[in-house]
């Protein structure tokens, strides 16, 4: 069985981080002279400068996720490489007791994020595919189905 490996879709990411930041910059030139009185100018400015500092913080914290699951070692490896460095987290198929498939929800219970979790036996929980990085076909619970059957395929090989 060959090892499995995806990447989350950083280009996606940024795209949505560099709209931020053109926005609230579009929004502070346009409205920097706003008066005191003029309350919808103000708050036009004021939500521009919001749009910059969420813009410019996710763009500081955007990064790219590489998960790859390798059933020669019989581990997944889940690798976050971010603008200051890189973070590696091993988990061995040994550790996982059980595969859920989750989701991340709006108020109005609208799922718009599917993702895979893990459950491990020290009883902690891990994301796969997590829903804050953009990977394709994380809006389809049939895709992340069948992400969940494929890791289960992989689980249920013995160590040889």
């Amino acid at each position: 069985m060959d090892s499995w490996e995806t990447h989350s879709n950083s280009r996606q990411q940024a795209s949505l981080s560099s709209a931020c930041l053109v926005m609230g910059l579009a929004l502070v030139a346009l409205l920097r002279d706003a008066q005191p009185g003029e309350s919808s100018g103000r708050a036009g400015f004021l939500f521009g400068v919001l749009l910059l500092l969420i813009g410019g913080a996710t763009l500081m914290a955007h990064a790219r996720q590489s998960i790859v699951v390798d059933p020669v070692l019989r581990e997944i490896r889940i690798e976050d490489r971010r603008l200051f460095g890189r973070k590696l987290h091993r988990i061995a198929f040994a550790h996982i007791q059980e595969v859920q498939v989750a989701c991340l929800q709006t108020r109005t219970q609208r799922a718009i994020r599917y993702f895979l979790q893990l459950q491990l036996r020290n009883g902690e929980s891990c994301a796969l595919f997590a829903p804050e990085r953009v990977y394709p076909g994380a809006s389809d619970p049939a895709i992340v189905g069948a992400w969940k059957a494929r890791l289960n395929r992989y689980l249920a090989v013995p160590a040889a």
